[in-house]
């Protein structure tokens, strides 16, 4: 299990096609990631000037992980796959020790947050490469007193409410947060489907991006306006050996994916 029970990253994505449709405009990329430093450099018509100090010039932050995904084809490169070998593994480790594990993806519009955990028709993001491993380590686990239940929901925040995008019934009902004396805060009405396979995942992330609010910005003709929370839930029994016998216990355990706009 990491050490680490916070860990920050930070990626950069390329040029929009409006940026790109600027670059003969002197558009210029003034980040630069080395390790897991990210540096910021003023532009060029800033620094050039005499009164600007080299001080002021560039401004470099720590990250535990800093993602260059500006130049496709680079040798610095971060695919999704190296988005995925450094931050997801080690949420499935503390996942199956059972510590409960959340994503939060931040950003303004546009800057590639739901590229970054669902991905797009060429790459496959975060949360779908998390759901095959699952399944793939419960298919290895070969103790025969251990069973596994994984269920998925997936809701959205925007203004203020509280919508179910997994709800059979279809429309958009506000739900309400409540809260439970033992397990806290919970959305009431909240659809809890069960799954068995990272495809059943992905039908229903399919589904539940159709309902999700979109609108048109500068940066994005189909932005995102909502927050987005994706839980998968895991419950893991064990049972003697000695035929007959109740289980022993269970463990559930959380895993969410959040994408905040």
């Amino acid at each position: 299990m990491s050490s680490n029970k916070v860990r920050v990253a930070v990626r950069v994505r390329p040029f929009s096609k409006r940026g790109k449709a600027e670059m003969d405009l002197d558009t210029q990329n003034v980040v630069e990631m080395a390790d897991n430093q990210t540096i910021l450099h003023s532009p060029a018509s800033t620094v050039d000037k005499p009164q600007q100090s080299s001080r002021r010039s560039q401004k470099t932050f720590a990250f535990d992980h800093c993602f260059d995904s500006s130049e496709p084809g680079s040798a610095r490169f971060a695919s999704q796959e190296t988005v995925f070998s450094s931050l997801g593994k080690d949420i499935l480790d503390n996942a199956f020790e059972g510590y409960n594990a959340c994503i939060f993806a931040y950003g303004q519009t546009g800057s590639g947050k739901s590229y970054t955990m669902m991905g797009g028709h060429d790459s496959r993001g975060l949360i779908p490469r998390l759901c095959d491993t699952l399944f793939d380590r419960v298919a290895d686990r070969s103790d025969p007193g251990l069973t596994h239940k994984v269920e998925v929901s997936y809701m959205e925040i925007y203004n203020e409410k509280v919508h179910d995008l997994l709800d059979p019934r279809g429309g958009k009902q506000s739900l309400k947060v409540r809260e439970h004396n033992l397990l806290g805060p919970y959305v009431d009405g909240l659809s809890v489907l069960a799954v068995s396979s990272g495809q059943d995942i992905e039908r229903l992330i399919v589904e539940g991006n159709k309902s999700r609010t979109v609108a048109a910005t500068n940066m994005n003709s189909e932005s995102s306006r909502s927050h987005a929370v994706f839980t998968v839930i895991v419950t893991q029994v064990s049972w003697p050996s000695t035929a007959g016998s109740r289980r022993t216990g269970d463990a559930e355990l959380s895993l969410s994916a959040v994408t905040l706009n």
